[in-house]
């Protein structure tokens, strides 16, 4: 065969990625689908973040802000351009659905048992009061009471300004705000589920909290956006963060795009996101109990539970009696302390069980059974079923899955 190579051919799309700021997960996207598209991406703007005065090409993927420097550019531009985040300049967008953000944080705060919920809005984007609209009502549907830390409202923060990855700008005014969010939160009911807009705002409350010696996740459970494992995993607690999907953002805006670039009606101008999911770490990894030594008592069993521990080595790391505690566990917990353990290891069995092929005598040393006929025992009582009986009813992996291992002559 002759010819040009697709990959020299003049007729490719030539695309301008420009962020703003860099997410792996919606550049992975773009460029997942600009790979079946056949498209150039430049990307340049990733790395020195400085927008192109004579662009030429065929159409622009941004991120616009109300203070974004790409403003003049896409105002100005003929060229075809999908936005991500949100509607500004009458473009076309692909954006998180924050009515579905605000309903999951709030019912993972209520299944967690939950009355008292806050959400802390640090900027004064558009979203994100759509956002906090969303849980405060949910969650007063789920009975509970809502608080909302205004810091917009609190500081005076100009109406147009919209969220800024640098607010405040200087270290007097992240000062001031801590000490303001400090306050707030101490003045809260506790315990108390706090959302924050975003991770980096979450991860305030984090500091405020650490400030104020209110422990996390025991008397404030908080819970971020956006995912960022960089900072969530690296937080002064680690933060569990809502997935808003963000690699389906890019791969959804770059399909909008070329739409545009074929010349065909978008049937939708807007296109909202579902989020993936929730991802727990340890700043929401608890139950609501308004009892400290009890949630003490409670968080280490969730963190120990594969470790050889026992009701009475569980309750020697908080200063009260057995007696005292194991009626305060029964009453707030509903269960005991050693049904609690037995509890935690049945999930992670169940967990072991269903998404791998493992042998059930390593998945009772992992998920913190003495032995494998312990773990048997445990299952036929509870459940009803031996482990493998469990595995072969409710089991995601099968055989057939992996390969077969040649045996040996």
């Amino acid at each position: 065969m002759s010819g040009v190579p697709h990959h020299l051919s003049p007729h490719r799309p030539v695309i301008l990625v420009a962020l703003n700021w860099y997410s792996l997960a919606i550049h992975r996207g773009i460029a997942r689908y600009a790979s079946e598209a056949g498209w150039i991406l430049d990307s340049s703007m990733t790395r020195h973040g400085l927008v192109p005065k004579d662009w030429h090409g065929d159409g622009i993927i941004c991120s616009l802000h109300w203070d974004s420097s790409l403003h003049e550019m896409i105002a100005r531009t003929t060229l075809p351009v999908v936005n991500i985040g949100g509607t500004i300049l009458n473009r076309p967008a692909v954006m998180q659905n924050d009515q579905a953000i605000g309903k999951l944080a709030a019912g993972y705060f209520q299944k967690r048992g939950f009355q008292n919920y806050a959400f802390f809005l640090k900027s004064n984007a558009l979203t994100s009061r759509h956002r906090c609209r969303a849980f405060a009502e949910a969650a007063r549907r789920a009975g509970g009471r809502c608080f909302v830390l205004d810091w917009p409202t609190a500081s005076a923060m100009p109406r147009q300004t919209r969220y800024s990855r640098h607010y405040p700008a200087n270290e007097h005014d992240e000062r001031r705000l801590l000490d303001w969010l400090a306050g707030e939160i101490d003045n809260l009911p506790k315990p108390v589920a706090l959302f924050g807009e975003f991770d980096d705002p979450a991860i305030d409350v984090l500091y405020a909290c650490r400030e104020q010696n209110i422990m996390v996740p025991e008397q404030v459970a908080v819970l971020g956006m956006d995912n960022d494992e960089l900072r969530c995993e690296f937080a002064p607690v680690p933060l569990s963060s809502i997935d808003i999907n963000q690699e389906l953002l890019g791969y959804r805006a770059a399909s909008m795009l070329d739409q545009l670039l074929n010349r065909e009606l978008l049937p939708r101008k807007i296109v909202r996101i579902p989020p993936a999911g929730i991802v727990t770490r340890q700043s929401t990894d608890i139950l609501a109990i308004a009892h400290p030594h009890v949630a003490t008592v409670l968080r280490y069993i969730w963190q120990n539970y594969a470790r050889r521990i026992n009701a009475k080595t569980a309750a020697a790391i908080v200063p009260i009696s057995y007696r005292w505690l194991h009626d305060a566990f029964l009453q707030h917990v509903g269960r005991t302390i050693a049904d609690e353990i037995q509890h935690k290891r049945l999930e992670a069995a169940k967990k072991l069980l269903t998404e791998s092929r493992r042998k059930a005598g390593d998945i009772a040393a992992e998920a913190g059974f003495p032995n494998e006929d312990r773990m048997g025992r445990v299952f036929r009582r509870v459940e009803g079923m031996s482990p493998m009986a469990y595995r072969r009813r409710f089991g995601k992996v099968h055989s057939s899955d992996h390969p077969a291992v040649p045996r040996k002559k």
